[in-house]
């Protein structure tokens, strides 16, 4: 059965500017709906999908019992006919008058657009100015893809009522699209010209895989320089980041923004097939924090709802030290759970510096990979050197970090060329796909609960 997807957009500032909105549903077919809610069956770029979009000038666009059920109904629709879900969101929240009747919104709510992601249906949300309260919760926080218009209002609650309940008026600028991207709460900042074509580039990126030839990869010797000098190559040679490897790989890129410049993530495809692919990290030298790992994790958790395939670029000298208080550790745990349970194909290439457990978290994949230029080891040659109390060079000579080390070990399977990186993954992904999805995990939990063999020397 197909995966699901969730573009969330929020926009404009006039809540009765929905000229986009409205010309997506120009030719649409009425569904059942509500006072707040119209539903229909639309077409965006060619792809059919079921809209529900919120009209604010109707009850301040709040979420009652009737809109639930309007929108569970929409949802069901989607799954029968396997169409993807766009959602409009520009509301105040909850129906207040209603009180209890409509709280229980957020959970009917939440429930369908899980049953949504079981079906595996990209569900792309769009909520336009204001979008605070139960629909925020419910539906806009819990979109998979999230786009946020310029000036819109986006927060649990509105400013006023904030001011009432708290008496400290929000900071300004709090609860604006804009202060939600830098927070990664959304994904990217569009304008009402913009966002059809981003919704449209959404579906494409979703769209069932259409995957076409890829040469041959040529087969090369790794490089077996000294752990040192295979060391100061890697921080030294002319190679290309994550983000760039990212950017020459795939086509149709739609990022994931989690507000850490470290890691980049971006929904595309590789040669036409469907994937998603994180550099850990996007640029020579960044150390990833909490939110780096956490997008990692979001994106393992959203490759394995979409049967995306798991792209994992990584090039880091470890984790960052300075972001322990923001929860470090433990997005670095669960980030490698999530990439070890992920029922998506997943492929891994250390293209540059492998540093510590940081690195690792990327790594556990069904398929890894080692460029020219890439170590891998428990800690960085130098920290190491320092924690021994030995020489670097010594340091590299035992932990074993070269690309011809780690094939021997078993740590990496296959040596990458350089300029060779997506014709090799999309092979991969080919190969990976051949096997059932269960026996794939299976494998992949085997391979990683063993230990390394013990190294020749």
């Amino acid at each position: 059965m197909p995966r699901t997807a969730c573009l969330l957009v929020m926009g404009g500032t006039d809540p009765t500017d929905s000229g986009w909105s409205d010309a997506i549903l120009a030719d649409a077919e009425v569904l059942p709906g509500s006072a707040a809610l119209q539903c229909a069956l639309a077409a965006v770029n060619g792809v059919d999908v079921v809209v529900a979009r919120w009209e604010f000038s109707r009850h301040g666009g709040s979420f009652g019992a009737a809109d639930a059920t309007a929108f569970v109904a929409a949802t069901r629709v989607a799954i029968e006919q396997q169409r993807p879900l766009v959602t409009i969101l520009r509301s105040g929240g909850t129906r207040l008058p209603e009180g209890m009747r409509a709280l229980v919104g957020i959970p009917r709510a939440a429930l369908a657009l899980a049953e949504l992601r079981a079906a595996g249906l990209p569900h792309l949300a769009v909520a336009d100015h204001p979008t605070t309260g139960g629909v925020w919760v419910a539906i806009g926080s819990a979109a998979d893809l999230r786009i946020g218009m310029s000036g819109a209002l986006i927060g649990f609650s509105g400013p006023r009522v904030v001011t009432a309940m708290t008496g400290r008026p929000v900071a300004e600028g709090a609860s604006t699209a804009d202060a939600a991207y830098r927070a990664g709460l959304i994904d990217a900042v569009a304008t009402p010209d913009t966002v059809v074509e981003l919704i449209g580039k959404a579906l494409a990126a979703f769209a069932p895989s259409q995957p076409t030839p890829v040469d041959e990869v040529r087969a090369e010797a790794a490089p077996d320089l000294p752990g040192d000098e295979q060391y100061d190559a890697s921080a030294s040679a002319d190679r290309p980041t994550g983000a760039q490897l990212i950017d020459a790989m795939l086509t149709d890129r739609v990022p994931l923004n989690g507000a850490d410049p470290a890691v980049a993530a971006v929904v595309g495809r590789l040669s036409g097939r469907r994937a998603i692919a994180v550099a850990l990290a996007a640029h020579r030298g960044a150390m990833p924090g909490a939110r780096g790992f956490r997008l990692l994790q979001r994106a393992a958790e959203l490759a394995g709802a979409l049967d995306l395939a798991l792209v994992v670029l990584v090039d880091t000298p470890g984790a960052d030290p300075h972001a322990e208080a923001d929860g470090l550790t433990p997005a670095i745990g669960s980030s490698l759970l999530a990439v070890l349970d992920t029922p998506a194909p997943a492929v891994s290439l250390v293209h540059g510096e492998g540093g510590s457990g940081g690195a690792l978290a990327g790594a556990v994949t069904d398929v890894v990979g080692v460029g020219r230029y890439g170590w891998f080891a428990a800690l960085g040659p130098v920290g190491a050197a320092a924690a021994l109390r030995i020489e670097p060079a010594e340091a590299s000579r035992m932990m074993r970090i070269t690309p011809a080390d780690l094939l021997a070990d078993g740590l990496a399977d296959e040596f990458v060329p350089a300029g060779q990186e997506g014709a090799w993954i999309a092979g991969v992904i080919d190969r990976l796909r051949a096997l059932p999805a269960a026996e794939r995990l299976a494998r992949r939990r085997a391979r990683w609960a063993a230990p390394l063999p013990e190294s020749p020397d």
